[in-house]
């Protein structure tokens, strides 16, 4: 999980909630549609630095979908349509493996990718396995996240271990340019997928001071 810094709703969507709210009905998702829906997934898509709110792989808009971060059964029609409470997950359909927005249902999750400190409540081991942090104090929210977006998935797992592969034999000052790397958007504004659990490996087994 990678900190999400949110940015400025789209002007179209707040032009389509504000017209929405005037008529006093379709006041919600359900009624939300394209061209405006669009826009905003490509918006959440742009802010994520186009990988999974929840488990860092690459997405597109073709594969993925606008999550609630706090589910749409639990909230009223305002906070439905509320642009700080969307994320981009993977998953364009049922059909996506269970993990993520596709796997959550409608749990709360109780560590948010919008929490500047997300990131302190995750390891990342050779095999693949996000696990826990070792600070007490943030285990057991670390623990539910991972269980209920099922971070640990046998596809995940095989994603990271090949990313981390690459990582073997590079010595000291490769391992500083591969942070450096990993650590900032690329030239189309894209992350590179699994940088959050690349970055961890690279402090954790080479030193680097990130």
């Amino acid at each position: 999980m990678k900190h999400i810094k949110k940015q400025e709703e789209p002007q179209e969507f707040k032009d389509w909630k504000q017209q929405q709210k005037s008529t006093g009905i379709n006041y919600n998702y359900e009624s939300f549609q394209n061209p405006e829906k669009r826009l905003v997934h490509s918006a959440l898509l742009s802010e994520q630095g186009y990988i999974c709110c929840y488990c860092c792989q690459k997405i597109e808009r073709e594969t993925s979908h606008i999550e609630h971060f706090l589910p749409q059964s639990k909230t009223d029609a305002e906070l439905s349509v509320t642009y700080s409470n969307l994320l981009a997950s993977c998953g364009s359909s049922q059909h996506w493996p269970k993990h993520c927005g596709n796997q959550r249902e409608n749990h709360p999750i109780p560590v948010s990718p919008l929490q500047t400190n997300c990131e302190e409540y995750f390891r990342y081991t050779g095999e693949g396995e996000i696990i826990p942090t070792n600070n007490l104090e943030l285990q057991e929210k670390a623990k539910e996240t991972i269980d209920i977006l099922n971070l640990n998935h046998y596809d995940l797992k095989q994603m990271r271990i090949e990313k981390l592969d690459l990582l073997q034999g590079i010595t000291y000052e490769e391992a500083q340019e591969k942070a450096e790397f990993y650590g900032k958007l690329d030239e189309q504004e894209h992350y590179q997928p699994f940088c959050v659990a690349i970055l961890y490996y690279l402090k954790a087994y080479y030193g680097i001071k990130l």
